[in-house]
């Protein structure tokens, strides 16, 4: 076997030991109630790795954690060697360094996909994975670099879909039946790039707008008060008035972002615009309102309606067509219905 072959195969099985410990890292970051949370030891490349205490687990004491790395101290190759003979498989971070140290997994997934390709399902997989922690990330702390970290997210998305045929059905399989206001918005990015496609964008800086306004359309909920997002039920008029304003909200926090595009702040801004001008925030008509809004908008809805919640359960696509058609076609544009129908194999 030539050395090129060799080095080829050498590459496939490092990114395939780092692509399973990246999918076990975002795994493991779903238990809330750890405060120290378990990294592959695999996932540690000295050269690269951020300032954050690590630590191993007490062998006298269960749930008890000893410092293994304080904060900046330098592990050199012989330690980190003797952690695995020893048959250690993780180290632990404490809950409070996990948006640091997933900005470093991030960078190493970033570079896995420029160095080689990875097997569709699972870069499809780990890249909708991160997309929820950063979500996670931007809900709770909704700042500029958490944003950017947003687009950079959507990026990976675009430029998977515009490389790889494939990754359009995949992507289609992962978008259904999410869970929860951070995968609600990952749902609505996938199906905004998906349904601005079919219709017809195909420039990828066009479907990275689309996708950030899918992602960040309901940012603002940050503002409203908790109790009115959390309710379970419907919610009373005096509710539903604070909640409307989660659209001028969400284009209040990314007005003066200069990474976030005009047409993808408007998209959150006009997502809930509907197609005969009774929407809100400024019941805007058909014509006034953006292509990259009702593309947003309808995926918005659709994502709602095939998602259980706390007052509803979730409906197969074909019924979520058909409620779309019977109670809020006056909501949606009608030609990107008739797109987003086909693009989930249904028929008129």
């Amino acid at each position: 076997m030539s050395d090129a072959l060799l080095k080829d195969d050498e590459n496939a099985l490092e990114n395939e030991r780092l692509t399973e410990a990246i999918d076990q890292y975002y795994t493991n970051l779903s238990n809330l109630g750890k405060k120290f949370i378990p990294v592959p030891v695999d996932l540690i490349i000295l050269h690269k790795l951020p300032d954050t205490s690590l630590y191993i687990p007490n062998p006298a004491k269960k749930d008890e954690y000893d410092s293994w790395r304080k904060r900046a101290a330098y592990i050199s190759q012989t330690e980190l060697d003797t952690l695995v003979r020893k048959g250690e498989k993780f180290l632990y971070i404490e809950r409070g360094d996990v948006p640091e140290f997933t900005q470093y997994v991030e960078a190493i997934f970033s570079e896995m996909e420029s160095q080689s390709p990875i097997a569709d399902e699972q870069k499809v997989g780990l890249l909708r994975k991160n997309a929820i922690q950063v979500m996670a990330d931007i809900f709770a702390n909704p700042t500029s670099e958490n944003i950017d970290r947003g687009i950079k997210v959507v990026s990976g998305f675009v430029y998977t879909l515009m490389k790889d045929p494939k990754a359009y059905s995949i992507l289609i399989g992962l978008s259904s039946h999410d869970h929860y206001t951070l995968q609600h918005s990952v749902g609505v990015a996938t199906n905004s790039i998906l349904l601005a496609k079919r219709y017809g964008i195909n420039d990828e800086k066009a479907l990275i707008e689309v996708g950030i306004g899918g992602l960040l359309h309901d940012i603002g909920k940050t503002k409203v008060p908790k109790e009115i997002i959390n309710k379970q039920g419907p919610l009373d008029e005096s509710e539903w008035t604070k909640m409307k304003q989660h659209a001028l909200y969400g284009f209040e926090i990314l007005k003066d972002n200069k990474n976030v595009s005009t047409k993808a702040k408007l998209a959150v801004l006009q997502h809930h615009e509907d197609n005969n001008g009774s929407g809100y925030p400024m019941g805007l008509s058909s014509s006034q309102v953006s292509i990259y809004a009702k593309i947003v908008g309808i995926s918005d809805i659709y994502n709602a309606i095939t998602t259980d919640r706390s007052y509803s359960k979730a409906k197969l696509p074909f019924e979520a067509f058909e409620l779309i058609k019977k109670k809020m076609s006056h909501k949606v544009d009608a030609k990107l219905y008739e797109l987003m129908v086909l693009i989930y194999g249904g028929k008129f």
